[in-house]
């Protein structure tokens, strides 16, 4: 589910919110690295870089457990992907928690910015 101001009060579990408190202020954290996500997109189109716009998608869908796997199958529900607006199939990076997705979108916003 791509990630807007207006789908994040729908967004039901965040991993590490052990209380509603941890997850309202999650959802803080998320809509203010919706505006940092903004301002990346505004520096590469400035720049005529848009191919390389980004968005923020919560995945809000269990990871199906395939009977071929040895090894355990990790669920990465309610963890966030930076996904390339004009292809959804690439990302930037793998599976985050909100923690590391605030911790990406900063680096990302001051490599840009400068």
């Amino acid at each position: 589910m791509k990630v807007t101001k207006e789908n994040i009060n729908s967004i039901q579990y965040i991993p590490g919110c052990k209380t509603s408190n941890d997850l309202d202020e999650a959802k803080n954290i998320l809509e203010s690295l919706l505006i940092d996500v903004e301002g990346i997109n505004q520096i590469l189109e400035d720049t005529g870089l848009q191919h390389k716009q980004i968005y923020i998608n919560y995945i809000d869908e269990h990871s199906e457990y395939s009977p071929e796997r040895t090894d355990p199958c990790p669920d990465y529900y309610g963890m966030f992907l930076l996904v390339f607006k004009n292809n959804e199939y690439k990302t930037v990076g793998c599976e985050m928690t909100i923690d590391e997705l605030d911790t990406v979108i900063c680096a990302l916003y001051n490599f840009i910015e400068y």
